[in-house]
């Protein structure tokens, strides 16, 4: 099996560095990912052209973003993935969030390439719930054919301070509301963004899994 990695955090990321090293269970696996922080890019491309670095015949950084990584994997490696992983995000991909995510966008390129993909967050907190339930996971997604060219498999893990998950929760995403109180000093503005966490939650939806402790999984169409 040939799979491609990439993210939106950059090639440094220790969680895409984890993904690789539990990825490589089900075959080789090609990493390319930026060389610095894309995050909230969406399906931004560079136009024009960029740079690469060569790491290796296996890993490569793009100077750009994670839709440039999947069009250089494809177009300029041939690389034929049996599907795409991008992440694991630091931080999550709900909601709303999806729209802007450069971890989506980088699927959603594949989703148009007619591949499989999967796009898995957690918390920005750390690693402990990534350490415990990715792997099993990602068991689950293969062993029961989850993955599909319809669709972008969307995965949040619940956070860091429930140390492991309840179990896993299908979901559609849900357009949370968040309070603005931006600042602006001189010419700098500050959006200074603020979940709002205590708004009512639909039972399906992905926040409600995440706040219960669960796992979502979401299944997403370009």
């Amino acid at each position: 099996m040939v799979i491609i990695l990439t993210n939106d955090d950059g090639i440094e990321s220790s969680k895409l560095k984890y993904a690789k090293k539990i990825l490589s269970k089900y075959g080789t696996v090609h990493t390319i990912a930026p060389m610095a922080e894309q995050s909230a890019k969406g399906m931004s491309l560079t136009i024009g052209g960029f740079n690469f670095d060569k790491i290796d015949e296996f890993n490569y950084s793009v100077e750009g973003t994670p839709v440039d990584c999947i069009n250089f994997a494809l177009g300029g490696l041939k690389i034929r993935p049996d599907f795409i992983f991008s992440g694991v995000n630091n931080g999550y991909n709900l909601g709303f969030d999806i729209k802007y995510s450069g971890t989506v966008g980088a699927c959603f390129q594949g989703q148009y390439f007619g591949l499989k993909t999967i796009a898995v967050s957690t918390d920005y907190k750390g690693s402990l719930v990534l350490e415990k339930e990715l792997e099993k996971t990602m068991d689950y997604i293969m062993e029961n054919n989850l993955l599909s060219k319809d669709y972008t498999l969307n995965v949040n893990f619940p956070p860091e301070k429930d140390f492991e998950s309840k179990g896993i929760k299908f979901t559609v995403p849900f357009y949370r509301e968040y309070d603005y109180k931006p600042k602006m000093t001189e010419n700098r503005y500050e959006p200074n963004r603020r979940l709002i966490w205590d708004a009512v939650l639909p039972e399906d939806s992905d926040g409600y899994a995440i706040r219960h402790g669960y796992t979502s999984i979401s299944k997403l169409v370009i």
